[in-house]
């Protein structure tokens, strides 16, 4: 079974596949990007790099968001990105998804966030 990073978005217990290294930390000073909102935030400054800022509550049905307080670092299919999210609960074991192309993916226990999906997303936002 892989190992997922819980977290909240709102009012959405999600589980971000853990891939590589993840860093939780406060959001700092963000550089908007012209035609980003709402989906990309701008970019923001984490371990000396810069990394785009997604904000995941807009794909969630909360087009009006504020911006949550915390960022995850991750790397989603190759790509680094902070993910902006209200709450971390801790890593936990899930069960293999199902396949599908949907951002969130059905698994017990809450929600699977689709990292190609996501990326698909944010590609076509910025398109």
């Amino acid at each position: 079974m892989p190992d997922a990073l819980l977290v909240r978005v709102q009012d959405t217990r999600l589980a971000l596949p853990l891939s590589g290294e993840q860093t939780i930390a406060q959001v700092g000073p963000v550089a908007p990007l012209p035609h980003g909102e709402p989906l990309l935030r701008g970019l923001t400054t984490l371990q000396g790099r810069a990394v785009p800022l997604l904000h995941l509550a807009p794909l969630l049905g909360h087009p009006d968001a504020p911006t949550p307080p915390l960022m995850v670092l991750t790397s989603l299919e190759g790509e680094r990105v902070a993910l902006l999210v209200d709450e971390v609960y801790g890593v936990s074991s899930v069960p293999a998804p199902p396949p599908g192309s949907g951002l969130l993916l059905d698994v017990p226990g809450g929600p699977l966030l689709n990292p190609a999906a996501l990326i698909r997303d944010l590609r076509d936002h910025l398109g």
